[in-house]
């Protein structure tokens, strides 16, 4: 049984690698899925902004911290971004709520 159940978006995100601020996002939408028993975090953004190029990629898992809803994505794997409008997709192992 398939079952979306939450929608948050957010127009700039903050990124995360290591304990490291690297860069931020903008335009993310996140959907929380139910399936076959366990909770699956998807998620897009439009533009993603890093400071050093070897961030730039996908494949890398970074924290993404949505500053407006008080929400962190933890453990997205970015699994592809589009080169020149650097756009793309990740899938986080789960979301926790953060006092900023």
């Amino acid at each position: 049984m398939i079952k979306m159940e939450k929608t948050c978006g957010s127009p700039k995100c903050n990124v995360m690698h290591e304990g490291k601020l690297i860069g931020h996002m903008d335009g993310v939408g996140l959907i929380q899925w139910f399936l076959k028993n366990k909770y699956c975090y998807r998620g897009s953004f439009s533009r993603f902004i890093t400071d050093a190029i070897e961030h730039n990629r996908s494949g890398i898992t970074v924290d993404i911290i949505f500053l407006d809803k008080n929400l962190i994505a933890k453990d997205a794997k970015i699994e592809w971004l589009k080169a020149p409008f650097k756009n793309g997709t990740f899938i986080a192992s789960s979301i926790e709520y953060c006092d900023l």
